[in-house]
C-alpha cells in the first residue's frame, strides 16, 4: 500500500525542480546564451513550466485526496467523541 503523503511530496519536489529548471534556462536565454534558436527557448522554457505546474497541481490533488480518505476512515465511537455527525 501506497502512502500518499509521501507520494504527493515527492511529486511536490519534481514539480518543484521541473519549475527550477523552466527557470535557469530562462536566465540562458536573458543572458543572451546561443545554444539554440530562440523560439525553441521559449518553447522548452513554456513545456517546463507547464510541467511543472502540473505536476505541483497533481500533487495538491493526491494529497487533498489522501485528507479526504482519513476522515472518511475514521470510525463511528471517534467521530461522536468529537462532536462530528455520523453516518449511523
Amino acid at each position: 500500500m501506497r502512502n500518499d503523503k509521501v507520494h504527493a511530496t515527492l511529486l511536490v519536489l519534481i514539480g518543484g525542480y521541473v519549475i527550477y529548471l523552466a527557470y535557469r534556462i530562462f536566465e540562458n536565454f536573458r543572458e543572451g546564451a546561443q545554444e539554440m534558436p530562440d523560439f525553441l527557448y521559449v518553447i522548452v522554457i513554456a513545456a517546463l513550466a507547464l510541467g511543472g505546474l502540473g505536476t505541483l497541481y497533481y500533487a495538491w490533488t493526491v494529497y487533498r485526496n489522501s485528507v479526504k480518505k482519513e476522515k472518511e476512515q475514521i470510525p463511528a465511537h471517534e467521530k461522536q467523541a468529537k462532536g462530528e455527525k455520523t453516518d449511523e
